[in-house]
């Protein structure tokens, strides 16, 4: 074998590694550019519920009627809290019956069903990864909490009547935790 046929072979080799290499990069680029993309995409439709939630109407009066009622009862519920009267296991149940007849009397329940449903909405959205959970959890997650702590006993008021234990078991289970009975 020539010293030329020699290098020949030699370039070819080098070229069939720098050609192995240069897919392999590309590939690796290729991959982070597609999930850069995923991740912007999961963001976007994070963001189409954050304007959802400040823009929609149904919303935004549920939110409003919610806070405006607590705002004016939170005393109703604090005389049940504080009364020196009621026994320890019975203060559970006043509590409850005092939220289920707050929400009865002030209409409260076609907004509290648009609140639970949308947080159930992110929530899946979260599950199935095409959301931006950091993203959904900055803007939610305060608010889903709160109204979920404040209102549990409409829930089990309305797994109750509508015979549904598992009524808003996604939202009870990711802001309670997975063992957590709310309705006992």
């Amino acid at each position: 074998m020539t010293e030329q046929e020699v290098k020949l072979q030699l370039a070819e080799i080098i070229g069939t590694w720098v050609a192995a290499i240069a897919v392999v990069v590309g590939g690796i680029f290729g991959m982070f550019q597609f999930l850069e993309h995923k991740s912007a995409l999961r963001v976007d439709r994070t963001m189409a519920f954050v304007e959802r939630y400040h823009a929609n109407n149904l919303l935004v009066e549920a939110r409003l009627k919610v806070t405006d009622v607590i705002s004016r009862r939170v005393e109703d519920i604090n005389e049940v809290l504080k009364d020196p009267n009621v026994q320890p296991d019975k203060l559970a149940s006043l509590y409850n019956a005092q939220v289920v007849q707050i929400v009865k009397e002030e209409s409260l329940s076609s907004a509290l069903e648009q609140l639970f449903t949308f947080y159930e909405q992110i929530l899946m959205c979260r599950k199935m990864e095409l959301c931006e959970a950091e993203v959904a959890e900055n803007f939610f997650d305060t608010d889903g909490q709160a109204y979920l702590l404040t209102f549990y006993p409409y829930i089990c008021h309305i797994r109750s009547e509508w015979h549904n234990p598992k009524q808003y078991e996604k939202i009870v289970t990711y802001y309670l935790g997975e063992s957590t009975e709310i309705c006992n």
